[in-house]
């Protein structure tokens, strides 16, 4: 199993995750789908997940700073 790990890493360690290439190209990411999700969840069931939390708002924040900038065109979400 550990070769098997090391392989992966290997084979995929010049590879850019979605949301990078997301906020690299302005775009929204889909953490509403992922993270927003086990937030809502922890909430549900009063755990707290502050590393989440911190990740889920600094993503949001990065986000807002290119909804400022802005074209004036219509958004497609």
């Amino acid at each position: 199993m550990r070769d098997y790990v090391m392989q992966v890493i290997d084979a995929t360690a010049e590879n850019i995750s979605s949301m990078l290439q997301d906020i690299r190209a302005l775009r929204h990411t889909e953490i509403d789908y992922i993270n927003g999700f086990l937030l809502r969840r922890a909430r549900a069931h009063g755990i707290a997940v502050p590393e989440n939390t911190r990740l889920f708002e600094m993503v949001k924040r990065k986000e807002s700073e290119y909804e400022r900038i802005g074209t004036g065109l219509p958004r497609p979400w």
